[in-house]
């Protein structure tokens, strides 16, 4: 952590999106009368005032519409941490890569139209990408062209993270630094590796066939879809109301709304919208809507990519199909059960980077609605075909936490174990080592079940004179709570140079 940052301040930030959180999660906030069953409903609304609680979140917004059940659309939360607007399910939202489902529409459209082919090649459109001579196409649609992720880069992290007063992220940006790495593209149609690169490219293709900026031509795309709440903006602004976006950085909670504009995400990410046109959305680009059938069976021709699947542009995990997002200051996840006329569309207003161990993502409450609601359509995770342990109090985990980070110094308490030592026996000892180099301790302040055999414990970090806080994650089995290998490994990417096998 930043020595010069107040404790003081960082405490007060915490516990005002606490505060606010629990205070307000249970208003329904610019609520649509649900029709759920009440039953039913209250458990959505426990879901979602735990996950936000247990992450930090300021806000959240859920839509779930079901022919058996009826319709769900309620916000959490506050919209805007300094103001403390609470959230409203009318609020936009930066959906990020749900944008890339637009982008495939409209190219799949234009290929209905005869007017580009997905056997071109991408030089054709763009020149001096490597392997631009071979890549269709095709393969930008389904994130198999290969292409360096320029959104990987560091110049790009640093801009996300705090662009200088000024500094602009724009088109040159990113094909600066997609032609300037060669050495790290890959061969096209060989693996389908998520790459922001390849839709990037397929929005200069986009304006190149049409003639016309991209923005309008995503914009037609949800105009015909009939989202008036949808649109790719002009500038960095979102349309009114607002949900403000927020990530911690080094501990501080930091408004990021402007931070990742169109400029810099284009064709991939750059869209905003409610949770109520996504939950409509998602049942129409299940359907296939806008295109041929031709175009829609080939947009639905899935390849493995990691636990999932993905198309032209449309991702499948489990039994579901729609698109997730993250950038930012948001995370948002929106899916169709098919043929069932379901969709779930969860959007957030805090995303953080991995390293800063923020884990609670739109994914998580998503998930946690789906196994509740539908259980056996997401892929089981390897904890949750047995029953978890008891959830132990914040009280009974800090010191067996503390165990961990120095075991000399509490020499009678039993650590907790932590998942991956099968891989690499001396990850224990690496964490200890990260943790006490930095002379950091950690006191738990809540527990929570996430399902699946996934427990977060929201927690305060101190290092020196400052404060700040941290989530950690625990992974349920045979019986008893583990330190997840992802906390684990984003511990050592944070404190330490150290790098353990069971990281990858």
């Amino acid at each position: 952590m930043r020595k010069h940052r107040s404790g003081k301040r960082l405490r007060a930030v915490a516990a005002l999106v606490v505060a606010v959180s629990l205070a307000l999660a249970a208003c329904g906030n610019g609520a649509e009368a649900p029709s759920f069953p009440g039953d039913v409903a209250q458990g959505v609304d426990r879901i979602a005032e735990s996950s936000i609680a247990a992450g930090l979140i300021p806000g959240a917004a859920i839509s779930i519409i079901d022919p058996q059940r009826g319709t769900y659309a309620r916000a959490y939360g506050v919209a805007d941490v300094g103001t403390g607007r609470p959230a409203d399910v009318r609020d936009h939202y930066r959906i990020a890569s749900i944008t890339k489902t637009f982008t495939a529409t409209a190219a799949l459209r234009l290929a209905d139209q005869g007017k580009l082919s997905l056997d071109d090649h991408l030089s054709r459109y763009v020149d001096g990408i490597p392997n631009g001579d071979v890549i269709t196409l095709h393969d930008l649609l389904g994130m198999r062209g290969g292409v360096y992720d320029f959104t990987t880069d560091p110049s790009y992290r640093g801009y996300n993270i705090g662009k200088p007063a000024g500094q602009v992220y724009d088109r040159e940006s990113a094909l600066r630094v997609i032609r300037s790495h060669p050495k790290r593209a890959q061969p096209p149609n060989i693996r389908t590796v998520y790459s922001n690169s390849e839709y990037f490219l397929l929005g200069i293709v986009l304006e190149k066939v049409t003639g016309r900026p991209v923005r309008d031509v995503l914009n037609s795309v949800a105009a015909d879809h009939g989202l008036p709440d949808t649109e790719y903006p002009l500038g960095a602004a979102l349309l009114a109301p607002a949900s403000r976006g927020y990530s911690y950085d080094e501990g501080k909670l930091v408004d990021v709304t402007s931070f990742a504009g169109p400029e810099a995400a284009g064709a991939a990410g750059a869209m905003v919208s409610t949770v109520g046109d996504m939950g409509q959305y998602v049942l129409k680009l299940d359907r296939g809507d806008l295109l041929t059938p031709q175009s829609f069976r080939s947009r639905s021709a899935f390849t493995p990519m990691n636990d999932a699947g993905y198309g032209l542009g449309l991702w499948k995990l489990g039994s579901w199909v729609g698109h997730n997002g993250g950038m930012p200051g948001y995370s948002s996840m929106v899916m169709a059960l098919p043929d069932r006329g379901v969709s779930v569309a969860v959007l957030i207003n805090q995303a953080t980077t991995w390293k800063q161990g923020f884990s609670i993502s739109a994914y998580t409450i998503f998930a946690r609605i789906v196994n509740s609601l539908y259980p056996s359509t997401l892929p089981p995770t390897p904890t949750s075909a047995s029953p978890s342990p008891p959830i132990p109090s914040p009280a009974e985990l800090t010191p067996r936490l503390m165990a961990v980070l120095d075991p000399a110094a509490n020499p009678a308490i039993p650590p907790l174990p932590i998942d991956g030592t099968d891989v690499d026996p001396g990850l224990p000892a690496a964490i200890s080592d990260a943790y006490r180099s930095q002379g950091i301790s950690l006191r738990v302040d809540r527990t929570t079940d996430l399902g699946s055999g996934m427990m977060a414990a929201t927690s305060t970090m101190s290092v020196q004179n400052d404060t700040g806080p941290l989530i950690i994650m625990l992974t349920a089995r045979d019986g008893m709570w583990l330190l997840s290998r992802g906390w684990a490994c984003e511990s050592l990417a944070r404190f330490s140079q150290q790098h353990s096998p069971a990281c990858g």
